[in-house]
């Protein structure tokens, strides 16, 4: 049965700016944690991918911030898969305050499977079926995300 993948970062000092608030780019690097965690948990760790030829890139990552974090405050990131298409997969991620369990942020991460040299390709059948243990693909959307035509010069 598919289950959201927790995991917990406590916040130091250096994570945090001027204003004793988590720094916003610490978020991405937590939401990373998170992803990586819940794959290792499903028993398919980073490593695993890179010693088959292949690597997994954040192809984009919408974060949206509600509630500051602070220096040593323990921090649970759930993370989860909501969509499977070719190459993709799209992850929802939240993290929380563990102490008064107040929502910090919330983010819609698309990750792409590549081979080594980057060209995309389809995720490989057996990485799928690990990464279904944290498949929630009835799941409502965390973010209301819009959808923005790609950038063109």
């Amino acid at each position: 049965m598919p289950a959201k993948a927790r995991c917990q970062i406590t916040v130091r000092h250096y994570e945090c700016d001027p204003l004793g608030h988590v720094n916003h780019a610490m978020y991405v690097h937590y939401f990373e944690v998170g992803r990586l965690t819940a794959m290792a948990d499903t028993g398919l760790p980073f490593g695993a991918i890179l010693k088959q030829g292949y690597t997994v890139v954040a192809v984009d990552i919408y974060v949206q911030y509600t509630a500051p974090a602070f220096t040593d405050d323990i921090l649970e990131v759930e993370s989860y898969i909501t969509d499977f298409h070719g190459a993709l997969m799209t992850w929802q991620q939240t993290i929380h305050r563990r102490a008064d369990g107040v929502l910090a942020a919330v983010a819609e991460v698309n990750g792409a499977f590549t081979r080594a040299d980057g060209r995309p390709t389809r995720i490989p059948p057996a990485m799928r079926t690990l990464l279904e243990a944290v498949y929630v693909p009835d799941a409502v959307p965390l973010v209301p995300r819009q959808r923005l035509r790609p950038y063109t010069p």
